[in-house]
């Protein structure tokens, strides 16, 4: 069946020229920072408003319920991307009828995945915060919040593959707003259900669960309606879900594995990154956090471009126009560079002075602003890195990107990190120059890779 001009118009399309490539970029990039800024916060609202009960175990409860649960949504991220691919290529060669049939097999997909992983994670709640060496105490609470937040993740999940279709028609600010609205709904609720204002009884840990829950929940009924009612992208129908492709469903999967396996190495790698750092001792943990807390704040401008990045060469190479893609490359590339460079400058220069808004000890302050400052170093690389990976996603190539993650983490962050901080003694500055080597070993070797240019003959 033929799709109409009429059935896109719920879409802002891009215009795919040359001279339109800056307009795109920003359009696509802005509402992905903000989206991402407003995604953090879900979680450390919980964790902020639980800090106020004075509890330490609910404090750990909610931290490793929300450490698993983030699991699963970098592995429906990846879901998402294969699902923004798709629809990007489809949407640039004007093949809607196909953009949609994927969006169909996406959101199937999606919530085949969803029911699984609940199914895995409810019973084993428990299990997995034992694992993590929590307390008897926390354990229980931990594993009530998580099969709590459970309870609204058969929509929750998909919301991120339904906000990937969105992504792939070229459509950024429906994804952001929806997030808002979540954020205000989680805030305002958590509030009222944590600390039992007026005729709402003191629920504690599991207010901040239910209000969670109902955020996910709220979030991913706007994103499936606003998708299938046609108000955000080609208007779906039930059945047409519920239809198995195994052709389309081969391929989401095919797509989907590479990135889900780069988010499982990230979380490895992390994990032992983590014990090296919590090795050093109680003052330089905090001050690594700080740093973190300080640097984490200069990766926004880097994954809306990664973003803005993925749907504009997934719908040039879609509309057989190598050039665009290339150029749009570029000109992202460009942007990236010139942006986290400014905030490489001003780490560089005022580590310390960031450093000290988060307020601690004198000795805790001056080993995170050290720190800061060599976070400087790490800027231009991430700019190259998160560029070229997410015009490779757009492309259709999802190993590169898995592999120089792979190849950092094992071969470079990891044994680096353990020989400058443990084995040469630099500690936390050890920590951090091995971070710096690493994303520079990532950036350099997808450079290299994406330079082969295999990218361009890649057929979805």
């Amino acid at each position: 069946m033929a799709i109409s001009n009429r059935s896109t118009t719920a879409v802002p399309t891009l215009v795919l020229t040359r001279e339109n490539i800056p307009r795109n970029i920003v359009q696509l990039a802005l509402p992905a920072v903000m989206e991402n800024l407003l995604v953090t916060m879900v979680y450390l609202a919980d964790t902020l408003l639980i800090g106020r009960l004075k509890d330490p175990a609910a404090l750990a409860a909610v931290s490793l319920g929300g450490l698993f649960l983030n699991i699963a949504t970098q592995l429906f991220s990846a879901t998402s991307v294969a699902a923004t691919t798709l629809v990007a290529h489809a949407w640039g060669s004007a093949h809607y009828e196909q953009a949609r049939r994927i969006a169909t097999q996406a959101i199937l997909f999606a919530l085949l995945f969803a029911i699984g992983a609940i199914a895995l994670m409810w019973p084993s709640a428990s299990a997995l915060l034992a694992l993590m060496g929590a307390s008897t105490r926390a354990i229980a609470m931990g594993s009530m919040y998580m099969r709590i937040v459970l309870v609204a993740s058969l929509l929750g999940f998909p919301m991120l593959v339904l906000n990937g279709i969105m992504r792939g028609a070229g459509d950024t600010k429906t994804p952001m707003t929806i997030t808002l609205v979540m954020n205000v709904w989680h805030i305002l609720l958590a509030t009222l259900l944590i600390f039992g204002l007026g005729p709402f009884p003191a629920l504690g840990l599991s207010g901040a669960a239910w209000a969670t829950a109902s955020a996910q929940l709220l979030g991913g009924f706007l994103a499936l309606f606003l998708v299938m009612s046609g108000k955000r992208f080609l208007k779906l129908h039930w059945r047409e879900i519920f239809s198995w492709d195994g052709q389309l469903m081969g391929k989401m999967l095919r797509l989907s594995l590479p990135t889900a396996g780069e988010s499982l190495v990230m979380r490895l790698g992390f994990t032992l990154f983590m014990r090296i750092v919590s090795a050093l001792g109680e003052i330089p943990l905090a001050a690594h956090q700080i740093a973190v807390n300080v640097e984490s704040l200069s990766f926004m401008p880097g994954f809306g471009l990664s973003v803005a990045s993925t749907t504009l060469v997934g719908q040039s190479l879609g509309a057989r126009k190598p050039e665009l893609a290339e150029e749009s490359i570029r000109s992202t590339m460009r942007i990236s560079i010139v942006l986290m460079g400014a905030i490489g400058v001003i780490f560089a220069l005022f580590g310390p002075a960031l450093a000290s808004v988060f307020g601690s000890t004198p000795e805790v302050l001056s080993l995170a602003g050290n720190a800061v400052r060599i976070g400087a170093l790490e800027q231009l690389p991430i700019a190259v890195l998160m560029v070229i990976a997410g015009s490779l996603r757009g492309a259709g190539d999802m190993r590169t990107p898995m592999l120089a993650t792979l190849v950092g983490t094992l071969f470079f962050r990891v044994p680096l990190v353990y020989l400058f901080a443990i084995v040469f003694g630099w500690g936390l500055n050890g920590v951090w120059l091995g971070t710096a080597v690493d994303w520079t070993a990532r950036a350099t070797l997808i450079y290299l890779l994406f330079r082969r240019g295999t990218w361009r003959r890649l057929r979805l």
